[in-house]
């Protein structure tokens, strides 16, 4: 396996805006509303890491650690506010089936989108297209304007789009299951067949033997800081205890 790092996380903390009730006398119900306090609340701590090229890394850690916060940051929707993140190569994030699709747009026009988010030419998008509708099952509803497509077909569009498209580094926030099983082995070949290629991923999930199938190392983050960094099996097991 190669050891050229993709990604270098260097001290990076996030911070968000945390809105609470303000229970102070002053701050009280008044006149039938009531006031609120903003908080700065860190959701990742001095996080420093590296991950290399053909690395499949697990991000796990209970609900609020901070997991998605992180995705986000790798895939370049937030800036952290300390800290740096360098990353070589292209990066394909998944988000799940909420993910921005224009409403409005067909799936002509989410391949081309995604295609283009890439770098990939305008020619490049339209000749995978095709690859694209026959793993997502939807040769029906390529006329179909999004908003009507149901979560399912959203769900299979998005994952037809992040695996036929050739990049770098995948990020997954939740490999879904909402899909039928038919087309989850189909999801499972094609990502095998990603690591066979050598290519990057990091996934983040609650199914620990998902974790277990696909990632050779995993992230630990609890209440925004790094917890530990290892080998899946090690990681699991620091997980369990906690």
């Amino acid at each position: 396996m190669s050891t050229k790092k993709l990604i270098q996380v260097d001290s990076v903390t996030k911070y968000f805006n945390l809105q609470s009730k303000n229970t102070s006398r002053s701050g009280g119900q008044m006149d039938g509303f009531q006031s609120f306090k903003n908080t700065i609340n860190p959701v990742l701590k001095d996080i420093s890491l590296d991950i290399n090229q053909g690395e499949w890394i697990g991000i796990i850690g209970k609900n609020g650690s901070g997991k998605s916060t992180f995705l986000k940051l790798l895939a370049g929707v937030h800036s952290p506010d300390q800290g740096n993140i360098n990353i070589e190569g292209s990066v394909l994030p998944f988000f799940g089936p909420d993910e921005m699709l224009h409403p409005e747009g067909r799936v002509e026009d989410a391949v081309l989108v995604k295609a283009l988010q890439v770098g990939l030419p305008r020619e490049d998008a339209a000749k995978i297209y095709t690859n694209i509708v026959n793993f997502s099952e939807l040769h029906d509803y390529t006329s179909q304007k999004i908003k009507f497509l149901s979560t399912g077909m959203k769900t299979r569009l998005i994952l037809g789009l992040i695996l036929n498209i050739n990049a770098d580094i995948y990020l997954f926030d939740e490999i879904p299951a909402t899909t039928d099983a038919n087309f989850q082995v189909k999801v499972n070949n094609r990502l095998q067949r990603l690591k066979k290629m050598g290519k990057t991923a990091i996934i983040v999930s609650h199914n620990m033997d998902e974790i277990q199938q696909h990632c050779n190392k995993c992230i630990l983050l609890h209440k925004g800081e790094l917890i530990a960094y290892d080998d899946t099996a090690s990681i699991l097991k620091l997980y369990n205890q906690m």
